[in-house]
């Protein structure tokens, strides 16, 4: 709770007394009391990081997108509504939009962070370690290559050559024997497809 005292400034309750609090009540609380929102975040950022991590294996990459996960999350706070969803999905209902963001265009979408004027993490290499310590590469690439195998084989050399490759899509249109536009249809469409196979995957690893 907040206290005023005699002139009307506020006093802050310590984030101490939010830690036993279900996250429904935090993202509810989070609305007027921002450290409410402070403690959510601690109780889910290494979660977001490994999810992401382990879907781009790059450790800049994956702390930007969780940066920019939990801003547009305190953006929206004021438009969040518990309609029977679990914040913890919420929040990664996000995560995976942004991951499909970063997919589709190869960049990060930095405009929430941007506009609440959070700067960006230069990550040092204790701290790219400690990130890849989140992950068990074997399992998450095994899954990844579950879900490439399911693609079409035009389709998976198309994200093979664009993504993993980082080739430009005149090179990937040479190498398909197709044309530009072709050659971005498939990608967008192994894209599209990968995302909801690993999103799927991810979510009902959440649970």
């Amino acid at each position: 709770m907040r206290v005023r005292d005699e002139t009307g400034s506020v006093a802050w309750m310590a984030e101490t007394s939010f830690r036993a609090m279900p996250d429904g009540d935090l993202i509810r609380l989070a609305q007027a009391q921002t450290e409410a929102f402070a403690v959510f975040y601690d109780r889910h950022v290494y979660d977001v990081l490994r999810f992401l991590y382990a879907r781009t294996d790059d450790s800049q990459t994956a702390a930007d997108l969780t940066a920019e996960t939990f801003a547009k999350a305190l953006a929206s706070l004021a438009t969040y509504h518990d309609r029977g969803v679990e914040p913890k999905a919420w929040l990664f209902g996000i995560a995976k939009h942004e991951l499909s963001h970063y997919w589709r265009w190869r960049r990060v979408d930095a405009r929430a962070r941007q506009r609440l004027g959070i700067e960006r993490l230069q990550l040092d290499d204790t701290s790219i370690e400690r990130i890849e310590d989140l992950v068990d590469f074997e399992e998450e690439r095994a899954s990844l290559r579950a879900a490439m195998s399911s693609l079409p084989r035009s389709i998976a050399q198309a994200v093979h050559l664009r993504v993993e490759l980082e080739l430009a899509y005149p090179e990937v249109a040479r190498r398909l024997g197709c044309s530009e536009g072709a050659a971005r249809v498939r990608v967008s469409r192994g894209l599209s497809r990968l995302s909801g196979l690993l999103s799927k995957e991810g979510g009902e690893g959440e649970r």
